[in-house]
């Protein structure tokens, strides 16, 4: 299999970079099949004036959140400039006066909430020719999960119109917020080349290289697709341990009694144990906490997102005065908490699911492979 990056030196797309002042949009997990980095790559072969950073910055350290100030790359001397300043709403059209054409390398997660996504939207409505360098989905092409996201709950860490699972490359997601939100950019694609839609990434033989603080594994994004959601609670979700989206917990909960009730739910495709683990960052940092640990024992059955609410579903019920919601739960899931109470769950679910076919239907015009 091929990537994007691994292609900009051919015809016919290497003209496309020729006599063009350049701007890349990138960060330190891109790198092609030969691991030289797309920096060093676009620095050496063209005219490379720019790099601009998304969250986390171009060496990916900085902490989710955090905003990231403008610098200077050590390696190529090129400006660094930030396109991550909190939630703003767009992007400010002078960051591009001095380039031609925009390149787009990163390696997304397939996921709504991850907010590259955004950057690459937004970096659509700023006027200049656009070059997306197609990078595989690591959760495949095929299984779509999730309601679409509604304008009355959109912003930074969701995109309307968008399910969580959206199972699109993100060139092949470029494609359709071009089309669908009606954009106008002038796009183009690098596409992949070998890649079929029901190849995950550990079917794709790559090493996987940390996208963001939290995601330092692949298995890690499965989880992530729905135990993001803990992020909009007063649970922990593994922030401040080795595996965050893995565990989660709190120093209310009895992780024994817990793990047997979840265990009762019958949940497809993932198993969970009871464990113990101190945060040293994030939410109860210092303190003991109490909770579960999710093993995926079927990659094909499970669905992260339903799984997620079940389980945050069966804590409220048995912790009624003890478990919190905030702000960012309806962000992140797209409906308010009350949706998820015992008595509602499964409608909730059941409308989910038509969503979720919906969506699937939409983006089919859009699929650059088969």
């Amino acid at each position: 299999m091929e990537i994007g990056l691994d292609q900009i030196l051919v015809e016919p797309y290497a003209s496309s970079f020729r006599g063009k002042r350049l701007g890349l949009v990138t960060n330190s997990s891109s790198f092609d099949t030969k691991f030289a980095s797309s920096v060093s790559l676009f620095h050496e072969y063209y005219d490379l004036r720019v790099l601009y950073a998304p969250e986390h910055g171009l060496d990916g350290s900085a902490a989710a959140g955090q905003s990231i100030g403008d610098k200077r790359d050590p390696v190529t001397a090129l400006p660094i400039r930030s396109l991550y300043q909190g939630e703003q709403s767009s992007l400010d059209a002078s960051l591009f006066a001095d380039i031609d054409l925009l390149v787009f390398d990163m390696q997304d997660v397939g996921l709504r909430f991850y907010t590259y996504i955004t950057t690459l939207e937004q970096l659509m409505h700023v006027g200049i020719p656009l070059v997306v360098l197609d990078r595989p989905n690591p959760l495949g092409g095929e299984v779509v999960e999730g309601p679409m996201l509604d304008a009355k709950h959109a912003s930074f860490v969701g995109l309307e119109g968008l399910v969580v699972r959206y199972g699109l490359s993100i060139g092949e997601l470029a494609c359709f917020l071009n089309g669908e939100r009606k954009i106008g950019c002038d796009l183009q694609i690098i596409p992949l080349q070998g890649w079929k839609r029901n190849r995950r990434w550990e079917d794709l033989k790559r090493p996987w290289i940390m996208t963001s603080p939290a995601i330092a594994h692949a298995h890690t994004i499965e989880l992530y697709a729905g135990f993001c959601l803990l992020e909009g609670t007063n649970l922990s979700e593994g922030r401040g341990t080795s595996a965050p989206f893995e565990l989660f917990g709190a120093p209310f909960i009895d992780a024994h009694q817990l793990s047997k009730g979840v265990g009762k739910l019958n949940l497809a495709g993932v198993c969970f144990t009871p464990i113990t683990f101190v945060p040293s960052a994030s939410k109860f940092q210092g303190e003991v906490c109490h909770g579960l640990y999710a093993h995926v024992t079927d990659s094909h059955r499970f669905r992260p997102f339903e799984t997620a609410l079940s389980v945050l579903s069966f804590i409220w019920e048995q912790y009624p005065d003890t478990l919190t919601f905030n702000a960012s739960f309806a962000r992140l899931a797209g409906f308010a908490e009350q949706e998820i109470q015992s008595q509602y769950v499964q409608a909730t679910l059941e409308h989910i699911e038509q969503e979720t076919q919906a969506f699937a239907h939409m983006k089919r015009s859009y699929e650059l492979y088969a």
